[in-house]
């Protein structure tokens, strides 16, 4: 051709094809299916033959390339009474909550591999048939007959963050929406998909795909698919879905990319009367220290109340409240965590002062009072710690010390942190210390509480929940994960829409 087209767009016969699935009930579907027309037309896209490059039009369908294959079907199924019964069919089902680090949304109980309900029954053998072997012949992924699909309700606040759906033999995921049709962007749930940066991570979101009725969007499960289902904001609308993967042979994937871990360093000196303006004098009380390292050694956690003095927790929540939010930096990436964070050299000399308090070598010396740790040569342990002390000291590195990072952060609307494979910081046993700012009287159900699990388990060990002058001090070892729940809308009716928290991590 001479010639090049500014879109590739050709008209594709939407005449129902009406089939009795198993005798259950009839299902008219999109006969886009039988269009070799518009088979071929998007082959040659998904072959990169196409001159227009990005996107393919075909009457119902719309495929994309970027940022990874996704394609988008309007009106699979041709009769509306079918939907609506469909609709009303899985209404009905048993639905559980699913609620980790990643998600919160409900999903359907029955076994929709052998469900005999006559709806769910002949969507499922469409998608089964019909669909799969259409996106094989589209893609030229060899597709296996092994489909995975289940119904999910998404709700107010219900939402699942940035993640790539690699998992085992995972090839194409998909999405069936039942979602009312006055769904708009306002009510959230949209399907947003990532950019890539330099490391192969997620940068940015670049698309969002909204939620219609009777549409069925499938792409490409690979290293590069990052997305997420936005949460979901309306409070009077159910984002109801039948979604999946459709399976085939394993792709060989890259190594992950592996974050250098925060710089941890040696404790500061602080003159006397500087450290004894920041504590409260109560934690200095040597039957208090001794209460309290009862309870730490005993549980591996404890929430000390009130901890700095009042004037001085007034004036930083009072500072750090007042900064300027283009201060403020965005701490991704979006598949591991999502909250704001300011670089030490920009905060105010009493936030510096408080820095210091936390990583001083008095304090040091108090957090091993409290717990037991050994985080100073001062430090009083018993013969069974000074046993474990000499094995830990012959797996450490030459050289090393006690030691902590710490870093300032702001919690709002849409933050979190997830739990990842490759995070540094599970290597070698810790204890999180953060003193909470400005959260007021804080609710669970707004998200933002910090959760430790075991590595491979979802049972929650403990939480922390955000309570104002708090220092919640937390002992993990290398099979404790953590992760600071998703902060949902709710958090918006709150004076200060989120809080602030100083994190410090300490080693022995």
């Amino acid at each position: 051709m001479s010639g090049k087209r500014k879109s590739s767009k050709c008209n594709a016969n939407t005449t129902s094809k009406k089939t009795r699935i198993k005798g259950q009930c009839e299902i008219s579907v999109n006969s886009v299916f039988e269009d070799e027309a518009v088979l071929k037309k998007l082959t040659h896209f998904v072959e990169e033959e196409l001159e227009n490059g990005d996107s393919c039009e075909c009457g119902d369908i719309k495929a994309y390339r970027r940022p990874f294959f996704h394609c988008m079907l309007s009106n699979l199924v041709q009769n509306k009474d079918f939907t609506a019964n469909l609709q009303d069919e899985i209404l009905d089902l048993n639905f559980v909550e699913k609620n980790n680090d990643l998600y919160k949304f409900h999903q359907s109980t029955e076994d929709l591999k052998v469900t005999k309900l006559p709806n769910l029954s002949a969507i499922r053998d469409v998608i089964y048939t019909s669909v799969r072997e259409w996106i094989i012949k589209m893609t030229g992924i060899k597709l296996s007959t092994q489909v995975d699909m289940s119904c999910a309700m998404y709700r107010y606040t219900d939402v699942l963050s940035c993640h790539d759906d690699e998992l085992d033999d995972r090839r194409v995921a998909f999405i069936y929406y039942l979602v009312p049709e006055s769904w708009n962007e306002g009510d959230g749930g949209r399907l947003q998909l990532f950019s890539l940066d330099d490391n192969g991570e997620p940068k940015e979101i670049v698309k969002n795909l909204i939620p219609v009725k009777n549409s069925f969007v499938f792409f490409e499960v690979t290293p590069a698919s990052f997305h997420q289902v936005e949460e979901v904001l309306t409070e009077d609308k159910t984002r109801l879905s039948i979604s999946g993967w459709f399976h085939g042979p394993r792709i060989d994937r890259p190594s992950p990319y592996v974050e250098a871990p925060p710089t941890a360093s040696p404790s500061v000196s602080i003159e006397e009367d500087d450290f004894y303006s920041w504590l409260n004098p109560q934690y200095l009380d040597s039957a208090t220290q001794a209460s309290i390292k009862e309870t730490f050694v005993e549980e591996s956690q404890i929430e000390l109340s009130n901890f700095l003095q009042e004037n001085m927790y007034e004036e930083l929540a009072s500072l750090l409240s007042g900064i300027d939010r283009s201060k403020w930096s965005n701490k991704g990436p979006p598949n591991k965590r999502n909250y704001m964070s300011i670089d030490v050299n920009k905060l105010p000399d009493h936030v510096t002062k408080c820095l210091k308090f936390l990583q001083s070598d008095a304090f040091f010396l108090i957090l091993s009072s409290l717990t037991g740790l050994k985080l100073h040569e001062l430090a009083e342990v018993s013969d069974s710690e000074e046993e474990e002390e000499e094995e830990e000291e012959q797996t450490n590195q030459k050289g090393d010390s006690p030691r902590c990072h710490c870093e300032v952060r702001k919690w709002q609307h849409g933050s979190y942190t997830l739990v990842h494979d490759t995070d540094a910081e599970t290597k070698h046993c810790a204890l999180d210390a953060v003193l909470y700012i400005g959260c007021g009287d804080w609710q669970t159900e707004y998200g933002g509480i910090t959760s430790y699990i075991a590595k491979g388990e979802d049972e929650e060990l403990l939480s922390v929940c955000p309570t104002p002058n708090s220092l919640a001090l937390v002992y993990r070892d290398t099979e404790t994960l953590k992760f600071v729940k998703h902060i949902n809308a709710r958090v918006n009716d709150t004076p200060n829409k989120g809080f602030m928290d100083i994190s410090c991590v300490y080693y022995e």
